[in-house]
């Protein structure tokens, strides 16, 4: 058993220059027969513990969402968590992202 590989996340993966909405794009899993669902985890706050779970992504090929619950001007921290079948789930890093004011 392969478990699916962690999504890795860096400042271009999550915009700074929209409005309305943040979009976070990551490379897809490719060829997984362990993969079940990808999770988009956000918090209002770096390194809090208030963490919501905001969508599961069941397509695997899929490597884009759109968050369009931001507001205008603020900053937002999203991490990718890749759930295998066992249920098991690998996180991405935190990365901010922000719409305009």
């Amino acid at each position: 058993f392969t478990p699916p590989s962690k999504i890795l996340l860096n400042e271009l993966n999550v915009s700074n220059n929209n409005n309305d909405f943040i979009q976070i794009t990551w490379d897809p899993i490719l060829n997984s027969d362990y993969f079940y669902q990808y999770e988009i985890w956000k918090s209002s706050e770096e390194n809090s513990d208030d963490l919501r779970n905001i969508a599961i992504i069941i397509d695997s090929e899929q490597g884009k969402f759109m968050d369009r619950n931001v507001g205008n001007g603020t900053t937002w921290y999203y991490s990718i968590a890749v759930v295998d079948i066992n249920g098991q789930r690998e996180y991405s890093d935190f990365i901010s992202g922000w719409s305009m004011p």
